[in-house]
Order: structure tokens, then sequence, then C-alpha cells
């Protein structure tokens, strides 16, 4: 046994070294699939990255060109970048940082036009031209809505149209009314001719030349007529002027240096738009006769508002109209009419009595 016992423990050795080395192998023939299985985890024990599946896709768009299409406010259009002018306000100096603008608590940003204003209204200041532009596209302007105390985002709601009121085009008609004889009281006669639309333009010798030339077509009363009398029964002044009365004055004559009895004839104007009483003498000389020529005068005029755009009219003058022409209460009176200007009158919405001059163009 002595002479035995070390190979017997050599032996028991190597037979547990070889278990061993085979425990080993088995082990490590196993690794992977236990490693993989440790990798996935299972429950609350995952481990994996989420939406690690779309790093190549991200990777894939970030080399494509990027285009930023219009932003919109709901239906409202917006622009991607805005001036930081805007909503920064300016360094004192040196080297001050600008600070950012409040929109409630600071100064606005387009004055007179507070800040809650737009934020009431929910309307981008953002733009440099914020005040002149038209929100609802009725025809006014963000600011002249504010100065009206209407709705800007509502397109009927809107300041009166007479601001939007434009005078395209100036037209008259002029008339010559000759009182040309007088045969005792009570026996009057007269002449009328409308006159060429040229003549209120013509210089006075043009005028003087026209008035006496053949050019002129008269109409003539057909008798003498008395007082009280519509004085033509055809042509251009049918039913349209009155003779309302005739007086004879003194007048100093300048050629001869004596006093002489001159007539005067009192007309009444019978026209709708008109109204009025005119004097008149009777045979003025040629060079007076431009003096006594009256006229009929057209505005043509359109309306720069909702939707009325290059639609002319026209309104004589000392006439009401509607805006939009022909729709609603005839509310504006085209008080007089110039070449160059129009008045109108009209009440505002507190009733007050205002007048507007628009000058033509």
């Amino acid at each position: 046994m002595k002479k035995n016992s070390e190979k017997a423990i050599l032996a028991v050795c190597a037979i547990a070294g070889l278990g061993l080395a085979y425990m080993g192998y088995a082990k490590s023939s196993s690794v992977e699939t236990e490693f993989e299985i440790s990798m996935r985890g299972n429950g609350k024990n995952d481990v994996s990255i989420p939406g690690s599946d779309k790093l190549a896709k991200t990777l894939e768009s970030v080399a494509k060109p990027l285009l930023l299409e219009q932003g919109k406010a709901g239906e409202r259009p917006v622009d991607n970048f805005v001036g930081v002018a805007l909503f920064a306000k300016k360094p004192a100096g040196g080297d001050a940082v600008a600070e950012p603008v409040d929109p409630v608590l600071d100064a606005p940003i387009h004055p007179p036009i507070d800040n809650q204003w737009w934020l009431t209204y929910n309307i981008d200041p953002g733009f440099g031209d914020s005040p002149s532009r038209d929100e609802d596209k009725d025809g006014f302007s963000n600011l002249e809505e504010f100065q009206a105390k209407s709705d800007p985002s509502d397109p009927k709601s809107f300041p009166d149209l007479v601001e939007k009121l434009v005078y395209a085009k100036y037209e008259s008609v002029g008339y010559f009314l000759w009182f040309t004889s007088s045969l005792g009281a009570n026996r009057y006669q007269f002449k009328v001719a409308p006159l060429d639309p040229a003549f209120e333009a013509a210089a006075a010798p043009q005028q003087e030349a026209y008035l006496n030339s053949d050019r002129v077509k008269y109409t003539r009363t057909k008798d003498f007529i008395p007082t009280d009398t519509n004085i033509f029964e055809e042509g251009f002044g049918k039913d349209r002027f009155k003779l309302k009365k005739v007086e004879v004055r003194k007048l100093k004559n300048a050629a001869t240096n004596s006093e002489e009895d001159k007539e005067f004839a009192t007309i009444e104007d019978l026209a709708p738009n008109k109204k009025e009483e005119f004097e008149i003498p009777r045979s003025p000389r040629s060079k007076e006769r431009a003096a006594t020529v009256r006229y009929d005068r057209t505005a043509v005029l359109s309306l720069n508002a909702i939707s009325e755009e290059g639609k002319e009219f026209k309104v004589q003058e000392n006439t009401t109209f509607a805006l939009p022409e022909g729709k609603g209460e005839k509310k504006y009176l085209l008080k007089s009419v110039s070449s160059t200007t129009v008045i109108v009158e009209y009440k505002d919405a507190q009733g007050k009595t205002q007048t507007r001059e628009i000058k033509k163009n």
C-alpha cells in the first residue's frame, strides 16, 4: 500500500482533472446561447434601445435637402421667419444685449395699434407691414379697422364705405339760357342750347367765339310767354325751366356813362337734383354771355372695397346715392362736383352730419 499510495493519489487526481475539463468544455459550448438570451431580456429586464431600428432612416433623411412649407395659423398663412426687430427691444447703447418684447406689457409693436388688439383678433403682428395688411379681404387695412373700431377678421364688419370712394372721372353738360326779348309785361321770349362738352375747359376767347357761332343749336319758346309759366315745351329745356318773374333795374352803362333800364328774369330750375332759382339779364352782350352759362355736372365714382373694385357708376350733382351703388339706403349726398373735387355729405353711425372731400383720381 505504501508503495502504491502515490500512484493511487495520482490516479484520483487525474480522474478529477478529466471531470473538471469536461465540465469546462460543456459550459463554454453553451455560452453564446446563454448570452443571447440575457441580452434579449424578458419583461422588465428588456435592455434593448427603443426605436433603434429607425436610426438608419434618420441618418438617411439628414442627407436630403429640407423643404419648408408655408406655415398656417388655422386657415391663415403666416411667414416661417419673423424679423427680430419686431420682437426685441433695441439696446440702449454700447454692448447692451437686446431684450425680448412682451406683447402684453411692453410698448406697441405697431403704434398706434395697441398689442392687445392683435391678440384679441388673433392677427399676427409679426410682419413689417402688418398695419397695412387686410386680413378679411374687405378692402380695409388693419390700421383702418382699428381706427374705425370694426372687426378686422370679419369681412362683413368694416368702416364707412365712403372712406374707399374714388372720384374717377368728371362729366358736364353746359347750357346757355338766353333771355332774348321782351314786348312788355308778361310777353317774354327765351332760347336755350346745350353746349359742347369741351366748352367748360376752353379759354374765354374760345367760349365767346363758340357762343356767337352757328354751332350752337337753340330751342326757342314757341310764343311770347307770361311769368309763372314753363318756358320750353320741347327740346333740351322741356318742362325744366319756369319763368318766375321779371324785374327792371337801373344800371350804369360804362360806354355812355349814363344809366339805363335793364330787365332781369328769375328762373326756377325744376330738375329733381336742382330745385333752385337763378337770375339772367335780357340780351347780354357777346362778352357777357359766357358768364350766364350753367352746368349739369356728373361724377363717375367707384368703390375700392368689398369686391366692388373697378365697378364705375355715375352720380349727378346734388343727388343721393347708396354704397355699394344701387344697394341699401341712399344716405350719401353728392353735394358738389367740380373737375377736380367732389364733396360728399352723409351721417355717421352716431347720426352726426359729416362732409368728405375727395380729389379726382
